[in-house]
């Protein structure tokens, strides 16, 4: 961010150059292989040129090519002007300006993800990326007056923007106004923490009834330890009755060969550590003895049958009064992952101070996650 800051062009360029080394040995391949399939198309010939450079980078795909041919036409659109134009455009003497494939591609691909997202171009037998034609209904001309009277919109688009614009004003206006007299707010230069700076609010109250339900579960069932719970888990659904058989011929007893995994399990589980494990309580088993029932039996497959044993008993036991007949039983909240601009869904979220992508995960009855 600081050389963003004080030498903008070059960090540019940077990421330039660097985006095109990897179009070229990685993206490119799949990207080219997606015109095959899909259609492109738009409805306002203002986005021409976009198509046609779409049908040059498919026409000259398989062709080994620095430089599009002398005698080709190649489109120009907007997604080529700016900080790009002089990396796809290159003079080769004599006056003669020959346009570089690779960044030529790069941008085109740029301009189309940009046309895609409001619909400018659109895809055949899409979905979400359709004819945005189709997105009114049929007879929205006919009836246009009666459609934006049930929007309460005027039908003339000056007055709209007009309006638009009087009410941005008077909500920046009132903005201006009561930010300074916020305690609770601070607005600074830009720096590490952003600009725009709250003050922590005040915790509040613990709700009447939620300290009422601790109370009762503490005075019905006390405070129990996770091992237990897990320990409970393993005798109620019998998960670890197959991990001989999984791991294949072993000599430990079977009682002791469970709490071993027991202690393992729990180890790993809670980022307690085997050696910390080992070390407390009087269970008899030493960090050697754990670790060596990990090395044997503690593998991927039996993990994965442990967990499925788990999720079986689960939804087996679980009261359809209590928790409906639905089959989500867990959603996560989101997780955010940093994510490539040329994303489709890569999104600013104010959450996390970045362009990425938010994944949410729903846990259903044939993919319930253990942890």
């Amino acid at each position: 961010m600081h050389e963003f800051e004080t030498k903008g062009p070059l960090y540019r360029r940077t990421v330039q150059t660097t985006l095109k080394a990897s179009y070229s040995n990685h993206y490119r391949r799949g990207l080219i292989e997606l015109l095959d399939v899909l259609e492109f198309r738009s409805n306002n010939a203002t986005h021409r040129p976009e198509l046609d450079a779409l049908d040059l980078i498919k026409r000259r795909a398989d062709a080994r090519l620095t430089y599009y041919p002398a005698g080709e036409s190649v489109p120009t659109h907007k997604g080529l002007l700016g900080d790009w134009t002089p990396l796809v455009f290159t003079d080769t003497g004599k006056g003669v300006r020959r346009a570089v494939r690779a960044v030529y591609e790069i941008c085109t691909f740029q301009a189309l993800r940009e046309r895609l997202r409001c619909e400018e171009i659109w895809v055949v037998g899409a979905d979400r990326w359709c004819n945005p034609d189709e997105d009114l209904p049929h007879d929205f001309e006919t009836h246009r007056a009666a459609h934006y009277a049930a929007l309460r919109r005027p039908l003339d688009p000056t007055a709209f923007i007009n309006q638009l614009r009087a009410e941005m004003r008077d909500e920046l206006a009132a903005l201006d106004t009561v930010l300074p007299k916020l305690g609770w707010l601070e607005i600074a230069e830009r720096g590490k923490n952003g600009p725009i700076r709250l003050t922590d609010l005040d915790a509040a109250p613990e709700p009447r009834n939620l300290r009422r339900l601790k109370a009762e579960i503490r005075t019905r069932w006390g405070t129990v330890p996770l091992i237990d719970m897990l320990k409970e888990a393993v005798l109620r659904t019998g998960c670890l009755a197959g991990v001989t058989a999984a791991a294949g011929r072993g000599d430990l007893a079977p009682e002791v060969l469970a709490e071993r995994l027991l202690l393992a399990i729990y180890a790993y589980g809670t980022n307690t550590g085997i050696r910390a494990i080992a070390g407390s309580g009087r269970h008899g088993h030493g960090e050697d003895d754990i670790r060596y029932v990990c090395r044997r039996y503690l593998t991927a497959e039996v993990a994965r049958m442990i967990a499925v044993e788990i999720a079986n008993a689960t939804f087996a036991v679980r009261a359809h009064t209590v928790w409906g007949a639905g089959s989500t039983a867990v959603a996560s909240d989101s997780t955010y992952f940093g994510a490539f601009d040329q994303n489709l869904f890569t999104e600013w979220h104010s959450r996390y101070g970045g362009r990425g992508v938010l994944i949410y995960w729903h846990v259903e009855r044939k993919s319930m996650a253990i942890h």
